[in-house]
């Protein structure tokens, strides 16, 4: 039971100091202030995609969407990466059993975190308000990992585990726009 703590656990803190780095870059221009989040979050990602094929794939599949999204544009995200590849290159990757699988589930997977990306970009609240919704809150790949998981079961636990991720980016995105938003 404590196992499962600490795994959901690792993605909402994933998620959580991810959101404050960013928002430390972008919404409240404190660059200096980001590296610390930033790094504590590279290193949540290391460790997370150590635990499984499944997480090093769904990971793996999100730092590509969002390296080709172009959502990657600071300096201070360098150290996050640098950090995901030192957990990674000292923890181990965790052993592939179909590589072929595994592929597909990354293209899969980063498929639906670029719709995402796009899709956030692309939807207009006027003539759309429900599409952009569904984009503003990335959707696509959150739905796409429940409904993959029904094929490959093994999925579900990072698939869960996004959800916790995404519910620790979101909770520091509402408290940044209604603090920043009051000032």
């Amino acid at each position: 039971m404590i196992e499962w703590v600490a795994y959901f656990s690792a993605y909402f803190l994933a998620g959580l100091t991810l959101k404050i780095g960013d928002d430390l870059l972008d919404e409240l221009d404190k660059p200096d202030l980001s590296w610390v989040p930033l790094a504590l979050a590279g290193i949540l990602f290391g460790f997370i995609m150590t635990v499984s094929e499944y997480d090093l794939a769904l990971i793996t599949s999100i730092i590509i969407g969002v390296i080709a999204s172009g959502k990657v544009n600071r300096l201070q995200f360098v150290v996050g990466f640098v950090l995901i590849f030192v957990v990674v290159l000292f923890v181990g990757i965790p052993p592939i059993s179909s590589w072929l699988d595994w592929l597909t589930l990354v293209i899969m997977m980063f498929l639906a975190a670029v719709l995402d990306e796009r899709g956030n970009e692309w939807t207009d609240k006027e003539v759309s308000p429900r599409a952009y919704k569904f984009f503003e809150y990335r959707f696509t790949l959150k739905v796409s990992v429940i409904l993959i998981a029904l094929i490959w079961p093994l999925l579900l636990p990072a698939a869960v585990g996004l959800w916790f991720f995404d519910l620790g980016y979101e909770i520091v995105g509402w408290i940044v726009r209604r603090n920043h938003n009051s000032v």
